[in-house]
């Protein structure tokens, strides 16, 4: 079961929008305010009060539960998840629409915090997992029970993904279904991702090595590496991924494209939100040279005039977005860089000296 398609009307910064997904890799990409993480979080929320539980709640529980979620995950002022509508003149309502397959659900949300949660068919069966910008590993320790206590500020992706990672490894006939996976994260780390005594650590060929030895661009792989090897990301499941970029060097970032392509083509559905030049393009030029492994992919340009709402474009390949702001501004920088070397410093810098 996979996220076929979302449809949005005044939430955030979304007026009116539809799109449809791929059932593998979906990458946005757009400056900043965009609502490109919003969109992952709402999802993700949604996708999260919807798990599979040892009791079956009723509407108006699971209705509850992600009043809850939308605020502990977008955490805005007081709790008021109202604030979640777009801002406009008069009093208005939100309206969502997700649909995985003979899933749907429908989600209204009013600025006086009102919410209303309606779903048919039966719900995903499998994990969600949500990547923040910032690396986890490092703050593992105490983590969990520390915001349980409310003594840190962190929006509650943060505590969920470190609920997944504390969860035990796979053992016997299981992790073959994932060895495929773990394989090339585990030789880029130079061994498995352990946790012991309530810390991540390497187990390199010359014994230990702590997460917070680590490079921070690591620390983020072993993470990835971790959640593989516990069976939080396996088949049918739903990764979302801010920044995946953020403090890794070009050859990680390389080394990163290909995981996801490998975790995607392992049946995850995989949503990631991108400022990178090089990520973007490693995993367009996957799809126009279909490269090994191969996994279906979709692009989405998250545009905005002014403080106007937001547009999406979307397609299979970058060369087919009209409007992509990581490589507009890559030709910008290209311009300034040829007219330095011309000697028309003046043209480049507007004047200024």
């Amino acid at each position: 079961m996979k996220i076929c398609s979302v449809k949005l009307k005044e939430f955030s910064a979304f007026e009116c929008i539809g799109i449809d997904f791929s059932p593998g890799i979906n990458v946005f990409i757009g400056a900043n305010a965009t609502g490109k993480s919003h969109m992952m979080k709402l999802m993700y929320s949604i996708l999260k009060v919807m798990e599979p539980k040892l009791k079956r709640p009723s509407h108006v529980e699971k209705s509850l539960r992600l009043k809850e979620k939308l605020a502990a995950v977008f955490m805005p002022d007081k709790g008021e998840i109202g604030r979640l509508v777009r801002r406009s003149r008069g009093r208005k309502k939100a309206e969502i629409t997700l649909g995985l397959g003979d899933w749907t659900c429908n989600v209204a949300l009013t600025t006086l915090a009102g919410l209303d949660f309606e779903w048919s068919g039966p719900p995903p069966p499998k994990r969600s997992i949500f990547i923040p910008s910032r690396e986890t590993l490092s703050m593992f320790d105490g983590f969990i029970a520390a915001y349980d206590d409310q003594k840190l500020s962190f929006d509650e992706t943060y505590y969920d993904l470190c609920v997944a990672l504390s969860a035990k490894p796979l053992r016997g006939r299981r992790i073959g279904a994932i060895a495929s996976l773990l394989e090339p994260l585990t030789e880029l780390l130079g061994g498995a991702v352990v946790l012991e005594g309530g810390r991540f650590h390497v187990h390199a060929k010359d014994g230990l090595i702590e997460a917070h030895l680590l490079a921070e661009g690591f620390r983020k792989i072993a993470g990835l590496a971790h959640l593989i090897g516990n069976g939080s990301l396996m088949k049918n499941g739903f990764l979302f991924w801010d920044e995946p970029e953020a403090n890794l060097n070009p050859k990680l970032i390389t080394w990163i494209a290909d995981a996801l392509r490998t975790l995607a083509h392992g049946g995850v559905q995989v949503f990631i939100a991108t400022h990178d030049y090089l990520l973007s393009h490693e995993l367009s030029l996957a799809v126009e040279y279909q490269t090994q492994p191969k996994a279906p992919t979709r692009f989405f340009a998250f545009n905005r005039t002014d403080s106007g709402p937001v547009n999406i474009q979307a397609g299979d390949t970058l060369a087919e977005l009209e409007d992509n702001p990581i490589l507009e501004e890559f030709a910008a920088h290209y311009d300034r860089e040829h007219a330095l070397f011309s000697g028309k410093e003046a043209q480049a810098t507007g004047g200024r000296r």
